[in-house]
């Protein structure tokens, strides 16, 4: 099964399908936006490095200078950030809904609409803020996002209702763990954030393009599970980097962000309550990497506590999709078992233990590796230190 899916054809028809595929509208679209967003993030990160560190070499560097032009660099950044999402969003739209027509693809519209809706309001309220960064336009902001996100979950429970989306394992199980899981995820990320700052121009641009290049990472994928799951090339990093810099409350919002744009990458939903475990939570957790910097462990050490981050968010990353596994996908087991003669695989949670093992646990390993190298370089931690809203190290 193992070597099946790590085939190097298998490799190699991934990484052509995500970084030149034109066959189709959608699949154009979805190319050109990749590596439109590895540009910018590329010009994003010399904006930011390239006056530091040329200035001091040649001697020019002045730090009442770029504190000065900051919010600026800033701002310009936040319009270009958000005006490629619209329009990405937009022409995405436009040729889905083509070949839709076409009859080259297919929509559920009570899933996709409201999950569209709640992405564009999440863009719009970004730029909200980001224009008038008063308390009423966090407070109407914050309301149309909740009432964007409530009719998600309605419109996901009445397409479960209706059967069409097919029996799910355990009601119980997945609501119990959604909620449990989601539970530990706030209470943990508001004791070790309990003095984060509100939102400000500078986290909201890093916020912006923390998702924009996880997102985009999230289609180099080295192979991927034949029902979801896949591993990439350290797309959690950016986010990792995000929850490490400005806190995990921020660092679940964002990742909140992404889950839902995952929702519309490449969609397994059957349940609302497995929606929110694979995709709303799941991506959530990640923003508990900034939990060990916000507790004050290991300070002077920033290699161990974005370790201990990884490994806390990975996890709870892992019982997500687990117990998702468990309760939505478990009846799956017993095909994988007869195909493969693995007569355990039949065995629900055993299933998904196997099952999610074989992506998530290497894709921690990946970012958390590549995370400690990054870090190892002294230039990289004073950028960190540099725009962190945590405490400087």
């Amino acid at each position: 099964m193992v070597s099946t899916l790590l085939s190097f054809g298998t490799m190699l028809e991934d990484t052509r399908r995500y970084f030149a595929n034109f066959d189709g509208l959608t699949n154009t679209c979805r190319t050109i936006a990749l590596w439109i967003s590895l540009a910018l993030v590329i010009a994003f990160a010399i904006t930011k490095i390239y006056p530091l560190i040329f200035g001091k070499v040649s001697k020019k560097y002045n730090e009442e200078q770029l504190k000065a032009t900051s919010p600026i660099i800033n701002g310009i950044w936040i319009v270009i950030a958000l005006t490629f999402a619209t329009a990405f969003i937009a022409t995405f739209l436009t040729c889905y809904f083509v070949e839709v027509a076409a009859g080259e693809e297919s929509l559920v519209p009570i899933l996709f609409y409201p999950i569209l809706v709640m992405v564009i309001a999440v863009i719009a309220s970004a730029i909200a803020i980001a224009v008038k960064p008063l308390k009423l336009t966090k407070i109407v902001c914050a309301a149309v996002c909740g009432a964007a996100l409530t009719s998600v979950i309605i419109c996901m429970v009445c397409y479960y209702a209706t059967g069409e989306a097919g029996e799910a394992f355990s009601d119980v199980g997945l609501y119990i763990s959604a909620c449990v899981i989601t539970a530990a995820i706030v209470v943990l990320a508001f004791f070790s954030d309990r003095n984060s700052q509100p939102f400000t121009s500078r986290s909201i641009a890093f916020a912006a393009v923390c998702v924009a290049l996880s997102f985009a990472l999230s289609y180099v994928r080295i192979f991927r599970l034949p029902m979801g799951g896949s591993i990439t090339f350290v797309s959690m990093l950016p986010l990792m980097l995000y929850s490490f810099m400005f806190g995990a409350k921020k660092g679940i919002l964002a990742g909140f962000i992404l889950g839902t744009l995952q929702a519309l990458q490449d969609p397994w939903i059957i349940h609302p309550a497995q929606f929110a475990l694979d995709y709303a939570v799941a991506y959530s957790a990640i923003g508990l990497v900034g939990c060990i910097r916000g507790f004050g462990f290991f300070e002077g050490k920033m290699r161990a506590q974005i370790t201990l981050g990884a490994v806390i968010g990975g996890t709870f990353r892992f019982l997500c999709h687990y117990f998702a596994g468990v309760f939505a996908f478990g009846s799956y087991g017993a095909g994988f078992a007869e195909e493969y003669e693995i007569p355990l695989l039949a065995n629900a949670y055993f299933y998904s233990f196997v099952y999610q093992c074989m992506y998530i646990i290497p894709e921690i390993l990946l970012v958390t590796v590549v995370a400690v190298l990054l870090l190892s370089s002294s230039n990289f931690k004073s950028q960190i230190n540099k725009y962190s809203t945590l405490k400087s190290l």
